[in-house]
Formats: structure tokens, C-alpha cells, sequence
């Protein structure tokens, strides 16, 4: 019993192509633009560049693990909110390494856990905002959704399948 196959509405994203040229760009500016939101202070800048390379890193590995599964993600969104829940548990663990980011050797000696983790909530209040803004970046740069033949009368095919109240 093959029937004929069922439409794909969503299609999956794909790379933007050439990858080896939009994917390290769209990477860079949503890894460097917290740079010009913290000028002027170098400890802040610090910790925002290595908590979204942390936060880059681990998305792209799950994000590619995913798609090795074959579940490819069909809209920006969800590699979006994807960046984001990842940027919360690197939120999560940052007071670990808060005193070695925040002052180096000297002052990363009188940064104690408890002080770290005071400031937890002024982390997640700045970096998740940063963290979406990133995510967003870089998923309508590094991604684009595919081109079909058929994308343009996509409400016309499906116009005669409304069937009506019965």
C-alpha cells in the first residue's frame, strides 16, 4: 500500500551557501557584538565573548548531533530558542568561572562562590537578552530555508483541501 508521498509544508533549513563563508561570519557578529554593548569595560567584554563562545559551542553540537538524527530544525525559531536554553544553563554554571573571568589572577582570588552567585540573577537578566539577540543574528545570517518549485502556489495547492463544516 504505497500511496503517493505526503506533501512536506515546512521544508527543513539548510546552510546559507557557500557555508564555509556565511556560517564563520554569522558567528562572528553574533559572537563579537557584545563588544560595542560593552565598551569601555573590558571585564564585562571578557565574559560575554566567553560565555557566547561557550554558549555557540555547545548549540552547534547539539544542534548538529540533531541533524545527523535527521531531525533539522524547519524554522529559525527553534534553533533560536535552542541558543537561548543553552545560554540558560551556561547562565547556570557561570558562577563556577566567574572569578577567574571577571578580575584574572589577582582579583579572581577575592571573588568567593557566594559572591558569584549573588550575581546570578544580574547574569541572567543581561545575558539572556544577549543570548536571543545572538541566537537571532545568527540563524537569519548562517540560515536560509530552501528554495521549492512549488513554494509560491503553496495556498493554492492546498486551497482545494479545506473541506467545510459537515
Amino acid at each position: 500500500m504505497n500511496g503517493p508521498p505526503i506533501p512536506q509544508r515546512i521544508p527543513p533549513l539548510s546552510w546559507r551557501k557557500p557555508a564555509f563563508l556565511w556560517t564563520p561570519l554569522a558567528l562572528g557578529l553574533a559572537i563579537s557584538w557584545p563588544l560595542a554593548l560593552f565598551y569601555g569595560n573590558p571585564g564585562s567584554q571578557r565574559l560575554a565573548v566567553t560565555a557566547l563562545f561557550a554558549v555557540f559551542g555547545l548549540s552547534l553540537m547539539t544542534l548538529g548531533a540533531r541533524w545527523a538524527l535527521g531531525k533539522a530544525p524547519k524554522m529559525r525559531s527553534i534553533v533560536v530558542s535552542h541558543i537561548v536554553s543553552v545560554a540558560l544553563v551556561v547562565a547556570l554554571l557561570s558562577p563556577f568561572a566567574l572569578g577567574q573571568l571577571l578580575g584574572g589572577e589577582n582579583a579572581g582570588q577575592h571573588v568567593t562562590f557566594s559572591m558569584a552567585l549573588s550575581v546570578l540573577p544580574l547574569l541572567l537578566l543581561v545575558g539572556l537578552p544577549i543570548a536571543l539577540i545572538s541566537g537571532v543574528l545568527f540563524a537569519w545570517v548562517a540560515l536560509t530555508r530552501p528554495k521549492t518549485a512549488n513554494s509560491d502556489d503553496l495556498i493554492i495547492t492546498f486551497q482545494g483541501d479545506v473541506q467545510p463544516f459537515r
